[in-house]
């Protein structure tokens, strides 16, 4: 096991050094679930849930001449929260998710050294790590229902604004649109998640 760990220690510490930049961003989720039963029928009582979302991560330039196009790769949790009810019963899912994503960032507007404007096309695979249902205040454990254990791909496009406050730190704010669907799940119930997130963040170039 150690040297399992070992290995990771190596191979991070080889990405940064290639990396031209340490970044850091936390903010929020907005989840709204999209359910289907074994009958193929939709819950109309689901309302959207906020949560947490924290990323850590490191940006590669693929142009020496330029560095308007990059690739990023970060850990990444995200909890998916909903809520909803009817007249007899109030229940809502909590769920956090641990992965990686996968992005390329492209500088689509840039008036001087200090304020630039970037795209994001990018894809995170996660898994759940804990997941609870409540209903009328009992709480379930839902970490390995069929539906949400197991290989989540979240495609996602998002925006940021940066702006560089002296040449060794920047900070951002953005906008990201994602759809997390479960590729593992083999039942008849159907479980995806449409996602809004706006986030903050803390850029530290280090080339």
């Amino acid at each position: 096991m150690n040297k399992k760990y070992l290995l990771l220690l190596v191979l991070f510490s080889g990405c940064f050094l290639q990396a031209q930049e340490l970044f850091f961003s936390n903010g929020k989720n907005f989840t709204k679930y999209d359910y289907k039963n074994s009958f193929g029928n939709t819950n109309s009582n689901l309302r959207s849930g906020e949560g947490s979302f924290y990323q850590l991560g490191l940006d590669f330039k693929l142009n020496k001449a330029t560095d308007k196009l990059s690739y990023a790769v970060s850990v990444v949790y995200n909890q998916f929260n909903a809520e909803g009810g009817t007249s007899t019963a109030n229940y809502s899912w909590k769920t956090n998710y641990l992965g990686v994503q996968n992005a390329l960032n492209y500088t689509l507007f840039q008036n001087s050294k200090s304020f630039k404007v970037k795209t994001k096309l990018g894809v995170a695979t996660s898994t759940i790590i804990k997941g609870e249902q409540y209903i009328n205040n009992v709480v379930f454990d839902i970490t390995n229902n069929e539906e949400f254990k197991g290989i989540t791909i979240q495609p996602n496009v998002g925006v940021d604004f940066q702006y560089a406050i002296n040449q060794n730190v920047r900070i951002s704010a953005g906008y990201e649109f994602s759809k997390a669907f479960n590729v593992s799940n083999s039942s008849s119930e159907e479980l995806s998640f449409t996602n809004n997130q706006i986030h903050f963040g803390l850029h530290f170039p280090l080339k």
